[in-house]
């Protein structure tokens, strides 16, 4: 009985009830990406790679596209991603259904909100 409780407290405080991670599968855009016109796409996928594309404005051409690891420290609402060998962490605001708000704590930047595409 006594591993039974220690097990269950264990369990409960390495859940996070803020967030539902699963929810960050999926593709995430924000228009005006870095004081431009053009979008800036985020894709994540359950096998924790994650690819950042930048598409121009008026036509949604590809400019720039890049993919590496991602992974999430739940108790901390952090997301670190690693791309062209240096990883940034993202501090989680919001995540729901339609809406991802981070900042990036690596460069000390305001929060930027995504919108899920579709």
């Amino acid at each position: 009985m006594k591993y039974l409780t220690t097990l269950i407290v264990l369990l409960v405080l390495n859940t996070d009830s803020n967030f539902d991670y699963k929810k960050l599968i999926g593709t995430w855009s924000r228009k005006s990406i870095a004081n431009t016109k053009d979008t800036g796409v985020f894709i994540f996928k359950s096998d924790s790679t994650a690819s950042f594309e930048v598409r121009k404005a008026n036509t949604d051409h590809l400019i720039a596209g890049m993919t590496g690891p991602y992974s999430i420290l739940k108790s901390k609402g952090i997301l670190k991603v690693t791309m062209l060998g240096k990883e940034k962490t993202f501090k989680i605001i919001k995540l729901s259904q339609d809406t991802l708000t981070f900042t990036n704590v690596t460069e000390n930047k305001e929060a930027q909100t995504f919108v899920r595409s579709k």
